[in-house]
């Protein structure tokens, strides 16, 4: 993903923690008037998680490598920005200053709820108005709505958070992903004769409810199904929250390898087996959820 550099281009301003279809709906706004006006268009989001300075455990629905992963092909340039103490106290005035001293900005898009400066005071009003004054075209795209319901990256979390990656997904617009590497885990693929990947999240990144899950894990750009586990381990007396994934028709060593994990559907909560032997039968089971 390219980082905006001297280019001329109309901007999205936002988090674009969740990349939803509000999300999408605004940058395509922003694609469409960069096409038309022949510049290049551009997402800003943040490169931290911004919520831990307002003292928040929330996590982020996409981490930023996951953000620029998503948006490759839907903008030509990203603007990452870090959110800290100093850019936190900036007023909406200074921030907007500093944005359009440094950048070539023709246009700006943001969504009709965009907050931005120290106490949230800048708003898209505050935005159109400071944008025309200096000669940049703003524009403002309305509320998205999906079956009646306003979509949110808070209605997005609160869904992946109860396990239900389908609504979710109707929200997102695509499959939850999760970008990880494969460690060495506990070799319980060997006991249930099934190739796993013990996958390493980033610390910030929201997962969804604990339960097992139908999974697509991509490997050097191939797709193969499976079943994740997202949770403890009961069964083994294991209390660590990890992320397990079971691989049907894979065999290769994939230790270290970045991989993505898709998330399709939700196929059960975390049981704890009688032995090794029960779990074993319903794992090969849950491995037969896209048949």
């Amino acid at each position: 993903m390219k980082e905006l550099g001297n280019e001329e281009v109309c901007i999205a301003l936002g988090y674009f923690d969740s990349v939803h279809l509000g999300h999408r709906q605004l940058i395509e706004v922003t694609r469409n008037y960069a096409n038309a006006h022949n510049i290049g268009s551009c997402v800003a989001t943040f490169c931290n998680n911004a919520y831990k300075l307002f003292n928040s455990d929330d996590k982020q629905v996409y981490t930023y490598v996951e953000r620029c992963d998503l948006l490759k092909d839907m903008c030509d340039y990203i603007l990452p920005m870090r959110f800290d103490s100093k850019l936190k106290n900036h007023t909406a005035e200074e921030f907007l200053h500093g944005l359009f001293l440094h950048h070539k900005i023709k246009a700006v898009v943001c969504g009709y709820d965009y907050l931005f400066g120290a106490g949230a005071k800048g708003d898209a009003k505050f935005l159109k108005a400071y944008s025309e004054a200096h000669g940049v075209e703003c524009i403002i795209v309305p509320q998205y709505d999906l079956d009646g319901t306003r979509v949110s990256t808070t209605i997005v979390k609160s869904l992946l958070l109860s396990g239900d990656v389908e609504k979710a997904n109707d929200f997102l617009g695509a499959p939850f992903m999760l970008c990880g590497k494969v460690v060495h885990g506990r070799g319980a693929g060997r006991m249930f004769d099934i190739p796993t990947a013990n996958i390493k999240f980033n610390s910030s990144k929201l997962l969804p409810a604990a339960g097992v899950y139908g999974t697509v894990c991509e490997i050097d750009g191939e797709k193969f199904y499976g079943a994740t586990n997202i949770g403890a381990r009961p069964t083994f007396g294991l209390s660590k929250i990890a992320v397990e994934t079971m691989l049907a028709d894979f065999n290769d060593n994939i230790y270290d390898k970045e991989v993505k994990l898709y998330f399709h559907k939700h196929l059960r909560g975390v049981k704890k087996f009688e032995t090794p032997a029960q779990l074993s039968r319903q794992v090969h089971k849950d491995m037969e959820w896209y048949k």
